[in-house]
């Protein structure tokens, strides 16, 4: 059997070739086949083992693409009720990605005002949209692969509609299998969906019937295979090492901080260096250290911002760290060394409490029963705009959600962090049974084996091809 999955970004790459998923379909007699772009055909081929095949097909995004993809959020979704799409489309808007990108927003938003609600109108670009997606070199490629599953971990990729669309035209059996909890509620509507869905848990497997109508036997809730790392490579020798490789002491506890990117928390930066001050004046003990990781997208990409990798430079010394991601030099968007994923897991296994504005770190630090603060203030500014606002996050679908099931923290000035970070150190059982609820309801359980469910779903040949 031949499953072929399509890998556009590092986040994909880590989900899929950086857990144990290709060795167990391996084990049980499935053939891993990778399809990507032609420039990252060598950065993907750096990780995976033998037993995975890699296979390029030309592919050429275009601004007539790139533009339909783009159009494809404001015609198909209802941006100013989603709070994700709404910040989004204000961030362009407003300039702060260039004239271009300024005026299109407002021409899209000009479309959503006049056609959202015209069935006709969906139609009409449902088909453009479509016919603008068909790929001749993908349809070829899948043609000599031949696979009997094809697997879309970001169907909103242009590369992976075009993929989902040439797989069900010669009617190969489509499998979604989403590399994160927010893709359904914050990246705009599929163009195709596919026929199955491999689920992270239940909040997941909701929003693809509240969203898709998928009904329930074509949702296979297995967990998140990556996350097995949390079971399965966390040991107390290895975060010695970490925490001695970091120059923190090992023997000492420690907060751990992971940063979003910029066009989110636009002040996290602020907050990093409070926080560093205050650990230096033991306002949380003489023995507490502070240990800080910036997302990929702070160190690479068009999210970037540069200018705070001195400022996180500057906090290291006594008792504070810096984790950078150890992101590779190959083609991938945010791909990383394979190793990283073990320093992360294990980082976030030792500390005392867990911290972030808003990203997926928030289920990692369930994974270990961790307190989880969320950070979702901007510093000491309150003059932002909505749509520069860390507070916005909150609102963000998959963010209410998590909040709503009781397992998180939110705070919104220094001190109810400082008072919130201080009473999870005086009792770190604190919300402990929410914490397990949250996490169960996201990602199913973390016991190690989500990578062998996955695998086993895909031998068990029940993805077969359907009319929808």
């Amino acid at each position: 059997m031949k499953v072929c999955y399509a890998l556009t970004n590092g986040f994909s790459a880590r989900m899929v070739l950086h857990s144990q998923l290709t060795p167990e379909l391996n084990q049980r007699g499935v053939l891993t086949q990778i399809l990507c772009e032609e420039s990252t055909a060598e950065s993907l081929q750096n990780f995976a083992s033998e037993s995975v095949q890699i296979h390029s097909a030309a592919y050429e995004k275009g601004k007539i693409r790139m533009s339909i993809g783009d159009a494809r959020r404001y015609l198909r979704e209802p941006i100013r009720n989603n709070a994700a799409l709404w910040s989004r489309h204000q961030y362009f808007a407003n300039g702060m990605a260039g004239r271009y990108a300024k005026y299109r927003a407002k021409f899209n938003y000009v479309l959503h005002r006049l056609f959202y609600r015209s069935r006709l109108a969906h139609w009409s670009f449902g088909k453009l949209d479509r016919y603008l997606h068909r790929s001749r070199a993908i349809r070829e490629k899948l043609l000599e692969l031949r696979p009997d599953v094809v697997v879309s971990t970001y169907p909103v990729s242009s590369f992976e509609v075009s993929f989902l669309l040439e797989a069900a035209k010669l009617g190969i059996p489509t499998v979604g299998h989403l590399l994160s909890w927010d893709n359904i509620t914050c990246k705009g509507r599929f163009t195709v969906v596919p026929d199955y869905f491999v689920s992270w848990g239940p909040v997941m497997s909701q929003e693809l019937k509240e969203h898709y109508d998928i009904s329930p036997e074509r949702i296979f809730e297995c967990g998140v295979p990556h996350f097995d790392a949390h079971k399965n490579m966390v040991s107390s020798d290895r975060l010695q090492q970490i925490m001695r490789d970091l120059n923190l002491d090992p023997a000492k506890p420690y907060l751990f901080l992971g940063m979003s990117a910029p066009i989110f928390a636009p002040h996290e930066i602020d907050i990093v260096e409070w926080l560093a001050a205050r650990i230096r004046e033991d306002e949380f003990g003489k023995d507490m250290q502070l240990v800080v990781r910036p997302h990929p997208q702070n160190v690479t990409g068009n999210m970037a911002d540069e200018s705070w990798l001195p400022r996180l430079k500057n906090i290291s010394g006594d008792r504070v760290a810096l984790n950078l991601p150890k992101i590779t030099s190959g083609g991938l968007a945010w791909d990383m060394e394979v190793d990283d994923l073990g320093v992360l897991v294990n980082l976030l296994a030792g500390c005392s409490v867990s911290m972030n504005s808003g990203s997926t770190l928030s289920i990692d630090a369930l994974a270990h029963n961790k307190p989880v603060v969320l950070t979702m203030f901007d510093a000491d500014k309150t003059d932002l705009p909505w749509w520069k606002s860390a507070a916005r996050i909150r609102q963000y679908p998959h963010y209410e959600k998590l909040i709503g099931l009781g397992g998180v923290s939110v705070v919104g000035s220094y001190s109810e962090m400082t008072q919130t970070i201080q009473n999870y150190l005086a009792d770190d059982r604190h919300l402990l049974d929410d914490r397990k609820q949250t996490l169960a309801m996201e990602c199913l359980q973390i016991d190690g084996d989500s990578s062998r469910r996955i695998a086993e779903v895909f031998a068990s040949q029940a993805f077969q091809a359907t009319s929808s």
